[in-house]
C-alpha cells in the first residue's frame, strides 16, 4: 500500500510541476492531436475529485467516529487518491482548454481556481503526512479547498452549458422571445431564432463559442465560425448546418452533440427551405405573400410567451400524435395560437395538392378553425368536403375552380367569420349564400365574377359585411398583367390528355407558342382552347390586353408518357441523400417540384453521373427520349453537360445511338430555379435494352459562386415515345 502511495505521490507532483509550468508559457504551447485526445477526457473524469473532496471533508468531519489508526489509513490513501484524480484533471483541462471556442474571461473564472484546487490537494497531502498535529492549519485548507472546487465547478458549468445555467429555469426569457410577434417581425427572430436558441445557444454564445462560433448575435452568425460561414444563402444542401444536422447522431460532427437536444425533422426541413430561399434576415413576414412557403411554414414555430388564445373554444385539443400524421411535405396543420386547441390548415405546391389529404382532415373537423386553399386546384365537389368543417372561422379559396354552385356548400359553416374567394367564377348569384350567413364579417372578392356594381348592390344588403374588392386602377392608369397559368394539374399527360390555359383577368388574350421560343403580343398564335400536345412540349405565353402592359412570360413543360420500361437497372447510383424512391422513380409518371429537391420523386447525382439501363419484355418502335431534370443554379444543380443513349439487344452489346452536349447556361440564370426537360431524337429503333448516361457539369463556371466545384445533376423521369 505504501508504494501505491508513493507512486500517486510522485504522480501528483509530476502533474503539478508541469501543470504550473505549462500555465507560464501558455502562449507558447501547441498540442499535437494525441495530447488533444487526453485533454477532451477532462470532461469525464471531473466528477471524480469533486466527488472525494466532498468524501475527504465528511470523512474530516467525523474523524472522531473513527478508531483512529484505522482512520489515519483510510484517510491517508483518500489524500493520495484525492491529489492523483485533481491535478490530473487540472491538467486534461489546460490541454483542453489549448483547443479554443470558449470565452476567455470566462474561461480564466474556472482555470485559475482549478488550478489552486490542484495546489491545494497537494498541499493537503503533505500537511496531513508531514504536520498532522496542525489540525486548524488543515482544516483550515480543506474548507478552503471545498468551497473552491464548488466555484470552479460553478464556472465550468457556465462554460459547458452557458452563463446562469443552474438557474435558468427561474428567469425570464431573452427580450426577444418576450416581444409580441407582429408583421414587421423578421422571419429570422420569429421563426428561425426560437429554433436555434433552443438546441445551438448553449454551445454557441458569447460566452462559449465551440468552434468559435457565436449564433446568439446576427453580425457573428454570419460571419461563421472557425470553418467559416454555416449557412450558404440560396444553397442549403451544401450549408454546414444541414450537414452536421442531417449527419448520423453517433458522428462526432452532429450537431447538437449526441445527448442534447435535437433539432426536429420539421424544424431541419424549415431551416432548410429558408436558408434554400436565400436566408435573409432582414426580410418580415409582412414581405411573404400568403400563399409563400416560407411564411405558412413559419406559423408552426411562431410563439407568443405570455399570450393566451383570443378566442376560448369549447372542444378540447386533438392529440399531438394525429396533428403530427395529418402533417405532410405539402400540408401543415398546427395549433391557431398557444394553448389552443383549435387548429389551422395550409395547403401548398398546386401540383401536389391532394384530396385525400384534405379529407383526412375529418379527423380533427371539430378543431379545425382556419384552412388555407389558396392556390389549389379546388373543385365544387371538393366543396362538399369543406362543408363538413363546421367550426371553420376562416376560409381561404383564391383562384380555386369554383363556382357559386360550389359555394352553396359554406351555408353549414355557421361560425365562417372570413371568405376569401379572389380570383374564382363565383358571381353575383353568391348573394343568396350571403344571406344565410349570419356570422360572416368579411369577404374577399377581387377578380371573381362579381363586379364593383355587384358588390355595390351587397353592400346595401349586408351592411355587417365588409366586401373587399382589392385594388382599383385609375382609368388612365396602365398595370402589368400576370402571367397566364395551366388548368392541367399534372404535367405528365396521357395519350388524350390536352393543355388548357386560363387567366383571371376577364377579357384577356394569351399568345403562345410550342417551339422554345418567346410569344409576342401580336403575331405568336391565339389561344383558343386545348393544345395536342406531340411528345415533349415546352409551353410558353403570355397575356395581352388593351389598356394594360403585357404579362411576363410562362413556361411550361410537358411530357407524354409514353412507353413504360419493364424494369431498369443502377450503373451508377444516386447520392445517399437523394435517392428518391428508388429507381423505379424514373418511370412513375410522378414529376417533382422544381423548388424542392429533396421531394421523393427526384434522384440527385455529382461524383458519378447518370447512368441507367432500361429494359422492355415487349419490343416497342422508340423515336425519342425526354427526360425531366431540376434546374437550382444557385445550390449547383445544373442541366446536363452531356447526354448518351446507346441501345442494343443485351446490356453487353450496345452501341450508341445519339449524343448531345446542351448549349451552356449564362450568368442571367443564376437565380433560376425550375423543373425543366430535353426531348432527344433517335433512329427509329425496337431494342430490349437502352442505356442513358446524363453527365453533370464537372466544373461551375467562372460566374458561379462554386466556381470550380463540381455541378450536380437531378432527374425525376425518363420517357420513351
Amino acid at each position: 500500500m505504501k508504494t501505491f502511495q508513493r507512486i500517486l505521490s510522485n504522480l501528483s507532483f509530476a502533474f503539478l510541476a508541469m501543470l504550473l509550468f505549462l500555465l507560464l508559457f501558455q502562449n507558447k504551447v501547441s498540442l499535437p492531436p494525441g495530447v488533444q485526445v487526453i485533454g477532451r477526457m477532462h470532461p469525464l473524469l471531473l466528477h471524480l475529485p469533486i466527488g472525494l473532496w466532498v468524501l475527504a471533508f465528511i470523512f474530516w468531519l467525523c474523524k472522531k467516529n473513527f478508531e483512529e489508526a484505522s482512520f489515519r489509513k483510510i484517510f491517508t490513501l483518500i489524500l493520495h487518491v484525492l491529489a492523483f484524480a485533481t491535478t490530473l484533471t487540472a491538467l486534461m483541462g489546460f490541454f483542453l482548454s489549448r483547443e479554443g471556442g470558449y470565452e476567455a474571461g470566462l474561461l480564466s473564472k474556472h482555470k485559475l481556481p482549478g488550478v489552486i484546487t490542484a495546489v491545494l490537494s497537494y498541499a493537503a497531502l503533505l500537511i496531513y503526512q508531514w504536520k498532522p498535529a496542525n489540525k486548524f492549519l488543515f482544516s483550515t485548507i480543506m474548507f478552503i479547498a471545498l468551497a473552491i472546487t464548488l466555484i470552479t465547478s460553478h464556472y465550468g458549468a457556465n462554460l459547458t452549458h452557458g452563463e446562469g445555467y443552474v438557474w435558468q429555469p427561474l428567469q425570464d426569457e431573452e427580450k426577444i422571445e418576450d416581444e409580441i410577434i407582429t408583421d414587421s417581425t423578421t422571419v429570422y427572430v420569429a421563426a428561425i431564432k426560437p429554433v436555434l436558441k433552443a438546441k445551438c445557444f448553449s454551445c454557441h454564445n458569447q460566452k462559449k463559442a465551440k468552434g468559435e462560433l457565436v449564433m446568439t448575435n446576427e453580425e457573428k452568425i454570419l460571419s461563421g465560425g472557425k470553418n467559416g460561414p454555416i449557412w450558404k444563402p440560396g444553397d442549403a444542401a451544401n450549408s454546414r448546418i444541414i450537414e452536421y444536422i442531417n449527419l448520423p447522431e453517433d458522428d462526432k460532427k452532429h450537431m447538437p452533440p449526441k445527448g442534447k437536444p435535437q433539432i426536429s425533422k420539421e424544424e431541419a426541413d424549415f431551416l432548410f427551405l429558408w436558408i434554400q430561399s436565400g436566408a435573409d434576415m432582414k426580410k418580415t413576414l409582412a414581405q411573404y405573400s400568403e400563399e409563400d412557403t416560407i411564411k405558412i411554414l413559419s406559423k408552426k414555430f411562431i410563439k407568443q410567451p405570455g399570450r393566451e388564445a383570443e378566442k376560448i373554444y369549447p372542444f378540447s385539443a386533438a392529440s399531438t400524435v394525429e396533428i403530427k400524421k395529418l402533417n405532410s411535405p405539402f400540408c401543415a396543420v398546427f395549433p391557431l395560437a398557444q394553448n389552443s386547441p383549435a387548429l389551422q390548415a395550409d395547403f401548398f405546391v398546386r401540383e401536389k395538392f391532394d384530396r385525400e389529404k384534405l379529407k383526412e382532415l375529418y379527423k380533427v373537423k371539430e378543431q379545425l378553425v382556419v384552412l388555407n386553399l389558396g392556390n389549389m386546384p379546388v373543385t365544387d365537389d371538393d366543396m362538399k368536403t369543406i362543408g363538413q368543417f363546421t367550426s371553420l372561422e376562416k376560409l381561404i379559396l383564391n383562384n380555386a375552380s369554383i363556382t357559386s354552385r360550389g359555394l352553396e356548400e359554406i351555408k353549414k359553416l355557421k361560425q365562417l367569420r372570413m371568405l376569401s374567394i379572389a380570383g374564382t367564377k363565383v358571381d353575383k348569384s353568391a348573394t343568396a349564400i350571403f344571406s344565410q350567413l349570419d356570422s360572416l364579417k368579411e369577404v374577399f372578392v377581387w377578380n371573381s365574377e362579381i363586379s364593383a356594381a355587384d358588390v355595390k348592390e351587397m353592400k346595401s344588403r349586408f351592411g355587417h359585411i365588409g366586401f373587399n374588392t382589392g385594388y382599383v386602377p385609375d382609368e388612365t392608369e396602365m398595370l402589368n398583367l400576370t402571367p397566364p397559368m395551366t388548368k392541367n394539374e399534372e404535367f405528365v399527360l396521357g395519350e388524350n390528355d390536352k393543355i388548357e390555359l386560363k387567366h383571371q383577368v376577364s377579357g384577356v388574350q394569351i399568345r403562345y407558342t410550342t417551339d422554345g421560343t418567346a410569344p409576342d403580343s401580336t403575331s405568336s398564335p391565339v389561344y383558343g382552347g386545348p393544345i395536342t400536345a406531340k411528345g415533349f412540349v415546352v409551353l410558353k405565353a403570355r397575356a395581352v390586353k388593351a389598356g394594360w402592359y403585357s404579362s411576363p412570360v410562362a413556361d411550361f413543360s410537358f411530357f407524354i408518357k409514353g412507353v413504360r420500361p419493364s424494369s431498369a437497372e443502377y450503373i451508377n447510383k444516386p447520392d445517399e441523400k437523394y435517392k428518391g424512391k428508388g429507381i423505379t422513380s424514373l418511370f412513375d409518371d410522378k414529376k417533382g417540384p422544381a423548388e424542392s429537391y429533396s421531394d421523393e420523386a427526384w434522384l440527385g447525382f455529382r461524383e458519378k453521373p447518370f447512368a441507367v439501363l432500361f429494359y422492355f419484355d415487349t419490343v416497342k418502335n422508340i423515336n425519342s427520349i425526354s427526360l425531366s431534370y431540376n434546374k437550382s443554379v444557385q445550390s449547383y444543380i445544373m442541366p446536363p453537360e452531356a447526354i448518351e443513349i446507346w441501345g442494343g439487344e443485351t446490356k453487353e452489346r450496345l452501341k450508341l445511338l445519339k449524343k448531345i452536349m446542351p448549349a451552356p447556361i449564362g450568368k442571367e440564370e443564376l437565380n433560376t430555379v425550375s423543373a425543366e426537360g430535353i426531348k432527344i431524337n433517335i433512329p427509329q429503333s425496337s431494342f430490349r435494352v437502352y442505356k442513358i448516361v446524363v453527365k453533370n457539369v464537372s466544373k461551375l463556371p467562372a460566374w458561379h459562386p462554386g466556381k470550380g466545384d463540381r455541378g450536380w445533376i437531378f432527374i425525376d423521369e425518363i420517357f420513351f415515345n
